[in-house]
């Protein structure tokens, strides 16, 4: 097997080669890191300007690697530079985090000429942010929701409400109970259950169903980013 750390031996670590090899890789490596990050990411949380800042900073940081070397001083003075620079931006998604620390593993793995650990970090990295992609811990899969029905009946709808939940979602839990008078004087019961569902589509779906249930009112349904709401009785 080759050793791509090798080529260090063969050319000064100052050389042209030298630093267009490393600049190389880190680009290669980058450009899987933000084909991952487009294949695993949704459009609505997706940024391009995020994209391009993942490409940038790996160079970036590969090329202070390379200039300062093993030089101790020139390390202090540079690191020193870039503290007065004041980042302001928000990362609304913590996983975005994740892959700005990557984009950085790799150039500073690069720019060390640490070119096996750049590799296989950045192939491991990838593998594991697609298998979470498919797993049970991805954030589609675990979609919450919220609904809220009233009734002025027996149990009996209640438990046919239940029985309709139950068939769109799952963990199920009735979180709130509290009664309603009205200014006639007519008492009725509210509930509001929480659950996990995998398609947010089947928002339409279930209140359909719901509404199907003479004597309840569904006062709403609220998924993660999506409300289906009916105030009518």
């Amino acid at each position: 097997m080759l050793d791509i750390s090798s080529l260090s031996s063969y050319y000064s670590e100052s050389s042209l080669y030298m630093i267009l090899f490393t600049n190389s890789l880190t680009i290669i490596l980058s450009l899987l890191l933000v084909f991952t990050y487009d294949k695993t990411t949704s459009l609505a949380g997706r940024s391009y300007s995020f994209i391009h800042a993942l490409l940038l900073m790996s160079v970036v940081t590969a090329t202070i690697m390379q200039s300062i070397g093993d030089s101790l001083a020139l390390s202090f003075g540079i690191f020193g530079a870039l503290a007065i620079i004041r980042f302001r931006s928000n990362i609304s998604d913590i996983r975005d985090i994740a892959f700005i620390f990557a984009t950085m593993a790799i150039g500073i793995a690069c720019g060390v000429h640490s070119f096996q650990n750049a590799i296989i970090g950045t192939v491991t990295f990838c593998v594991i942010i697609f298998l979470l992609k498919i797993s049970p811990f991805d954030p589609k899969h675990n979609i919450k929701g919220n609904l809220r029905i009233e009734t002025i009946q027996n149990t009996e709808l209640l438990q046919n409400a239940e029985s309709i939940l139950a068939g769109f979602c799952q963990n199920v839990n009735l979180s709130k109970y509290r009664t309603l008078t009205s200014p006639e004087g007519v008492v009725s019961h509210e509930y509001e259950y929480s659950f996990v569902v995998n398609d947010i589509k089947s928002g339409e779906n279930l209140l359909a169903k719901l509404s199907q249930i003479d004597g309840i009112k569904v006062s709403r349904i609220v998924y993660e980013d999506k409300v289906f709401a009916n105030n009518n009785y």
